[in-house]
């Protein structure tokens, strides 16, 4: 099992950065693949790779089976830690 995230800009639908616990430079430094401490790391590459793409705000709508805790807030929280405005919208 492992962890994967994305930002996705919403009007060409492309994929701006990607980060999963599967690369390279993420499973080397990880002891779990699927545990909080390796979601704060793809939270954290995330945030590099969306800098180099020149983003900077992004916004997170969990779909209506998500909930907004454990690993997901993990990687928001991360995020956010590291530098990018996540707009967190809550039915």
């Amino acid at each position: 099992m492992f962890q994967l995230a994305s930002i996705t800009h919403r009007v060409t639908c492309m994929q701006v950065a990607v980060a999963g616990t599967n690369s390279k430079d993420i499973k080397a430094m990880l002891k779990s693949r699927c545990d909080i401490p390796a979601c704060l790391a793809v939270g954290r590459i995330l945030a590099d790779r969306a800098r180099e793409a020149d983003v900077y705000t992004t916004a997170y709508t969990p779909r209506d089976s998500d909930k907004f805790e454990g690993k997901v807030r993990a990687v928001v929280q991360s995020l956010i830690e590291s530098g990018i405005d996540v707009n967190v919208y809550l039915d």
